[in-house]
């Protein structure tokens, strides 16, 4: 009978005990998974930390590289000129060979038999002594076109030469740019990778802290307490954007085209030059645009966006959070075959939806 009750006490009890053991599992396995959860973080914020420094050592890489990418837009242009100069003087060499060729035969028959060709008309002595002078005149003419052609044929030389002497120098530029172009890939490549690496330890772990706020609360709770705040929009000063490539503004806002006036600027860009974002971030589109080529929309923030089209190749795709003077692309690289042609890089700035002028923004120097 003693134990009978004994067994109708340990049933009794038994609930009790089983909802305690419950209890304790789940609480053990709560704090294992905020434990899982905060180390999460603490990870999260190392990896936005390190990807805030990888982005920090693009804009400087990008800066050392627009040096560079300036002397190879000067070195194009000095031998353009030295190319149109050289056309010119061969035009003028041209002319004046022409003009040679002519009195030639006169002066040749003039030197051999000069009497016969003062003879072959019939005239008075006066006539003939005026001939002669004149034929000398014509000599003398003859004498310093002569001299013209000899110098403009130095000239032309030289100028080739001078072209020349160019075109080694910006083939060795141009290899040294895609060099360092290709460095910073490999530092582009590297960051994007680490990032994505990152996001995905965020997300196994952000995944591990909801699961176990599940147990506690409600999803909608522990979603809410996972959220994390929304970042602040970011205003953008006027002048701070800086140039975003290497080269010069060849058509400035308003200007008159066959569409309209100018609703951006464009810029006669260094060949193969890096593109960089004149505002930190978001990219809400990066990808090919008709009559545009490659094209990057970034939300600056409060209501403002920049348009950058034109490129050759891009680094960005859209989601991508970027920092101010981070490479998003290339333009076109150096044409050996046409030294002269540049690529043109178009610029647009939108606030609230509205083209405005741009100029006084990226006159800054905040792009390096």
């Amino acid at each position: 009978m003693r134990a009978f009750r004994t067994f109708l006490l340990v049933f009794s009890l038994l609930p009790g005990l089983v909802w305690a053991d419950a209890q304790s599992d789940a609480e053990h396995a709560i704090a294992a998974h905020r434990q899982a959860e905060q180390l999460a973080r603490e990870r999260a914020r190392e990896d936005s930390t390190r990807a805030a420094l990888l982005a920090e050592e693009q804009v400087e890489a990008a800066a050392s590289l627009r040096r560079l990418e300036d002397q190879t837009s000067t070195d194009t242009q000095h031998l353009a000129d030295l190319q149109t100069a050289q056309q010119t003087a061969s035009q003028r060499l041209s002319i004046a060979e022409a003009a040679l060729e002519k009195l030639l035969p006169v002066m040749q028959r003039l030197s051999t038999q000069p009497a016969a060709t003062l003879l072959t008309v019939p005239q008075s002595p006066q006539d003939a002594v005026r001939g002669i002078a004149i034929m000398q005149g014509i000599a003398n003419a003859i004498a310093a076109q002569a001299k013209q052609v000899q110098s403009q044929s130095s000239q032309v030389a030289a100028l080739i030469a001078k072209g020349r002497t160019a075109q080694t120098q910006l083939a060795a530029a141009a290899a040294a740019q895609q060099a360092a172009e290709q460095q910073l890939s490999d530092q582009i490549d590297s960051a994007k990778a680490a990032e994505m690496a990152d996001s995905d330890t965020a997300t196994r772990e952000a995944e591990a802290s909801l699961a176990a706020q599940r147990k506690l609360n409600s999803i909608t709770a522990a979603i809410a307490s996972l959220a994390a705040p929304a970042p602040a929009a970011h205003n953008l000063p006027q002048g701070s954007g800086g140039a975003p490539v290497a080269g010069h503004i060849v058509q400035s806002f308003g200007a008159t085209t066959l569409a309209g006036p100018a609703e951006g600027v464009s810029y006669s860009a260094a060949p193969g030059a890096r593109v960089v974002t004149p505002c930190a971030g978001t990219v809400i589109f990066a990808g090919p645009f008709p009559a545009y080529g490659l094209m990057v929309i970034a939300d600056c923030g409060g209501g403002t966006s920049v348009v950058l089209a034109g490129m050759n190749h891009l680094d960005v795709a859209t989601g991508e959070r970027l920092a101010h003077g981070q490479p998003v692309g290339t333009m076109l690289n150096f044409d050996a075959a046409d030294p002269t042609r540049q690529p043109v890089l178009y610029v647009e700035l939108r606030q609230n939806g509205n083209p405005v002028d741009p100029a006084s923004w990226l006159a800054g120097g905040g792009s390096g």
